[in-house]
């Protein structure tokens, strides 16, 4: 059996074990992955890009993409940690985490396949100024709704590149070296999640997940809990529970009535008229608004705590189980995958002081997030952050190499090519 098909067949043993894991402690199973496997993930692909010149034509073009990273990780920093918040402001106010990141993806075709400087300078201009007209203060509605924006700005550093990017990079290893075993390797990663959220049956209230879990997950606001309810609200995956009659009263017309924004007389008039209705859905009179005589959800009129509200959505609601299934298999295995082709991709064969300095800080980032769960989120955003986009030029190679290899296999059948072959 060849090296290639003896790692394809342990890739495929690999996700039927992270599929049992997500299964069982989808919770655990990411958050273990992450903190544990993550940073050693980063630093060793950082290292492996480096030797080869992170994919791109030019030698300082991964600098960009770094200054992107410091950005917005000092941004994001700056907010966890409470200071210099006059420069997080001034960032969400021009949208730039949008932006910046949408233009690091743009960016990285130009730097994986244009040599010409004066080229990519322009070109990086033109997308700048294409970029904040998309993202401009006029779109931002247009956007709030669509889904390619949510895609680029919310799945892209997430989902996206450890569930979309890694397929793509196995189909094209696949695909350059004819290999049918690497191919079922592909295949499995596809059908193995499907069985995993559609087929195998879900039970929210027998669904195993800790203390620890959820609290971690949650990480007093700054984890992964609003990456869940941003996808589960942009897909609609939760049932919105609309306003009563009694919450209307309790949450509006008392409030307004103890802040004198409501005269006695009209609060007295209402509540006579919805007493006999109190656990009907209110119905909204005002013929101003856009629920005119339509339930109205409960999040559009109570200023609820959003921990609270979306919390038996996240962890305890059958879409919340399956999307959180999905999230750990594709964690888990997306890093499983890199460290299980150390022979291929040899990104262990670097120079002893810098390997020593990967372990070095591959413990202290499992420290940091074994004493605090939030704290090590912080401090390792730039290493997670900044490995994305510094990933950006190696994937549009592989969607490329995709294209010219499946052009081809259609002319020449399914045998590698003379020069692959001498290789």
């Amino acid at each position: 059996m060849l090296k290639d098909d003896k790692i394809n067949y342990l890739n495929i043993g690999l996700m039927l074990v992270t599929m049992v894991l997500a299964y069982y402690f989808p919770f655990e199973t990411f958050l273990l992955a992450y903190a544990f496997l993550g940073p050693l993930h980063y630093l060793t692909e950082i290292s492996w890009l480096h030797d080869r010149q992170y994919f791109t034509k030019g030698k300082y073009d991964f600098i960009p993409l770094l200054l992107i990273g410091i950005a917005l990780s000092y941004a994001a920093f700056a907010k966890d940690a409470g200071f210099d918040m006059e420069f997080y402001n001034t960032f969400v106010e021009l949208g730039l985490f949008d932006k910046l990141l949408v233009l690091a993806l743009f960016s990285s075709l130009l730097f994986a396949f244009v040599k010409n400087l004066p080229v990519k300078i322009f070109s990086i201009l033109f997308l700048f100024i294409f970029i904040s007209g998309w993202f401009s203060e006029d779109n931002k509605e247009m956007n709030q709704s669509s889904t390619t924006v949510f895609a680029l700005t919310s799945l892209l550093p997430t989902l996206i590149h450890v569930y979309v990017f890694t397929g793509l990079f196995m189909l094209f290893g696949a695909l350059k070296s004819r290999s049918k075993t690497g191919l079922m390797s592909v295949g499995a990663f596809i059908i193995l999640p499907i069985i995993l959220i559609f087929v195998v049956p879900v039970k929210p209230k027998t669904n195993y997940i800790s203390s620890y879990g959820k609290e971690a997950y949650y990480a007093g606001g700054d984890g992964f809990f609003y990456t869940n309810v941003s996808i589960m609200d942009h897909f609609k995956l939760t049932k919105d529970p609309y306003l009563t009659n009694k919450q209307y009263l309790d949450s509006i017309v008392n409030k307004k009535s103890a802040n004198n924004q409501f005269p006695a007389a009209e609060k007295i008039r209402i509540t006579d008229s919805l007493k006999n209705k109190l656990n009907e859905n209110f119905i909204v009179p005002n013929p101003d608004n856009e629920y005119y005589m339509k339930p109205i959800p409960m999040k559009m009129a109570i200023p609820i705590n959003t921990k609270d509200y979306y919390w038996s959505s996240v962890f305890f609601s059958t879409f919340g189980i399956m999307l959180m299934r999905f999230i750990a298999f594709a964690y888990m295995y997306h890093y499983l995958n890199w460290f299980s082709k150390t022979e291929v991709i040899r990104w262990h064969k670097v120079p002893k002081i810098r390997f020593a300095a990967v372990l070095i800080i591959w413990l202290a980032a499992c420290g940091l997030y074994a004493y605090n769960y939030a704290l090590g989120l912080s401090f390792l955003f730039f290493l997670s952050f900044t490995h994305v986009l510094l990933e950006f030029p190696l994937n549009m190679v592989s969607i490329i190499g995709i294209g010219k290899e499946t052009m081809s296999i259609a002319k020449n059948g399914f045998k590698k090519s003379p020069e692959v072959a001498k290789k």
